[in-house]
């Protein structure tokens, strides 16, 4: 790995010091497991290396089917660009099956460096985003000497299809939850080549937000997993009543995957039984899947979810946290206080408190009557405000609050925040996805001035200690407390740094109930 001439500089002057001793700079191509790479330095002395493959390219044969070893190269791969975005609806200039790609952001002097390592699993319900988005820049974490790891992973139908004959060809009868195979796979690859970049592999810290964060849940779920990561930041975790489902039979809210897989692919076949693709098929389903186009099976419209498969998922994941069989190492989790002001028209919601009862009570379908009540406005200026609230619970704030509390009953440590800033409108709640400029301190100067830059400062660094320590309590840093099930307390983390307890502690508790009602009524 190239040292920038300044740290050339400073190795000297170290060297004439402290004689006898030796310091080695990370040689420049790094040694992976499949080939030699060459990375970019930036101005700050960061080394970036971007578009490494971590798997091989999930097409043909490979379309869904777990993520095979990358490709082996010879000579040196100039990882100077971002591989290609997984295939989404918002077409990307550079967009493709062939995504299976990494990025890495160090700092490290030494392949015996033993830095943090940081794995940032990146939003967009599974459905849109890549681990290139500019806000995702890791070089922040890279100045304060974290090793940062972002990474590409199948999404839409491509990551979270399961179908009967995909099951049936599988060694473990189950099918779906690709994307998450692939975060495994990504953190088997930092497991073997991340000490190459200075990293630790045994200081692993994995993180994401909103579906990213899903995908943290799904990790602390999976057996599959243990062992791979040490900590576990979740940033509002996006679980909620229809992306969870089981292989073959419905869960309370949603068909099976299986049954929706079938549905969706026959009818497809059937669109396009005249062409080349399901002709040369020969009646043979699953070759006919895989002959699909890419824009045939974005155009199908996947509902994607985490299956309760046997396999991934040997259990529902509620199950695995309320026994306590999940993968168990520190925790920092939290949510943004106006969640569901990104999902919530104004103009949309309801006229009377008449009407959002009636919505509120179709919606939940004869479950959960106690829940109502927190959900339905007082008066008709509050509608908009509560069916934030409503988004916000649904969606984040309560499977934020179901991991801070799998882990507050385990030896781990845990830690709750709720984000309060809305850098763009101070006047508003903060809502979703607000908080990740911050962390990686990639705000825009000219929207957001010295308070937010300063907020940015302040969660970058929790965010650091935390993947050094397992705590993000630090020197110069506001203390935060560590949560448990008896005092609840979080980190408020805004303009003001505060603890608070017990965050809306009576509508979580109800809708739990619900949640709770509804699943063990399809059992």
């Amino acid at each position: 790995m190239k040292i920038s001439l300044r740290r050339l500089v400073s190795c000297f002057s170290v060297l004439l010091l402290v004689l006898g001793n030796s310091l080695y700079a990370v040689e420049e191509p790094v040694q992976l497991a499949s080939g030699k790479v060459s990375g970019v330095e930036l101005d700050s002395g960061v080394q970036v290396f971007r578009g490494i493959p971590f798997a091989a390219p999930p097409v043909g044969d490979l379309r869904w089917k777990a993520p095979a070893a990358p490709t082996p190269w010879q000579g040196v791969l100039a990882a100077d660009t971002f591989g290609p975005v997984c295939m989404q609806p918002r077409s990307q200039d550079l967009m493709s099956e062939d995504c299976l790609y990494l990025n890495v952001w160090t700092n490290a002097d030494s392949a015996d460096a033993k830095l943090p390592v940081m794995v940032w699993i990146h939003g967009g319900g599974w459905a849109f985003g890549s681990s290139s988005q500019p806000v995702y820049d890791g070089e922040a974490f890279g100045e304060k000497d974290v090793v940062l790891v972002s990474v590409n992973y199948r999404m839409n139908g491509f990551g979270f299809m399961a179908h009967p004959l995909l099951s049936a060809e599988s060694e473990e009868g189950a099918s779906g939850n690709y994307g998450i195979l692939d975060h495994i796979a990504a953190l088997e690859w930092v497991r073997d080549n991340i000490s190459g970049f200075g990293g630790d592999p045994e200081n692993v810290t994995i993180f994401g937000e909103s579906a990213g964060g899903g995908s943290v849940y799904a990790l602390l779920a999976t057996p599959l997993a243990k062992g791979l990561f040490h900590r576990a930041i979740s940033e509002s975790t996006w679980i909620t009543p229809t992306n969870i489902t089981h292989l073959t039979r419905n869960n309370g809210f949603v068909d099976s995957a299986e049954s929706q897989g079938e549905e969706l692919i026959a009818a497809k076949l059937a669109e396009l039984s005249a062409s080349d693709a399901v002709q040369s098929a020969n009646g043979d389903v699953l070759k006919a899947m895989r002959a699909l186009p890419a824009r045939d099976i974005l155009a199908m419209r996947v509902q994607v979810s985490l299956i309760e498969d046997g396999y991934v998922l040997p259990k529902s994941a509620r199950e695995i946290f309320a026994e306590g069989s999940h993968n168990i190492v520190p925790l920092m989790v939290g949510s943004n206080d106006g969640e569901g002001l990104l999902f919530v028209r104004r103009n949309s919601t309801h006229k009377t408190t008449q009407a959002q009862r009636q919505a509120r009570l179709d919606e939940l379908e004869g479950f959960g009557a106690g829940l109502v009540d927190y959900y339905v406005a007082d008066s008709e200026e509050d509608i908009y405000a509560v069916e934030v609230d409503f988004a916000s619970d649904v969606f984040f704030t309560r499977p934020t609050r179901e991991l801070a509390q799998a882990m507050a009953r385990t030896p781990a440590p845990s830690y709750m925040y709720v984000f309060t800033r809305n850098g763009r409108d101070p006047a508003q709640r903060s809502p979703h996805f607000m908080e990740v400029g911050y962390v990686f301190k990639t705000l825009d100067s000219e929207t957001f001035g010295q308070t937010d830059q300063d907020i940015a400062e302040l969660m970058n660094n929790y965010w650091v200690q935390f993947a050094k320590n397992g705590d993000p309590n630090g020197p110069g840093l506001p203390r935060w407390p560590s949560y448990n099930l008896e005092t609840q307390q979080h980190q408020e983390i805004g303009v003001e740094v505060k603890q608070a307890g017990f965050f809306r502690k009576p509508q979580l508790d109800e809708m739990e109930k619900y949640f709770t009602e509804r699943l063990n009524s399809a059992e």
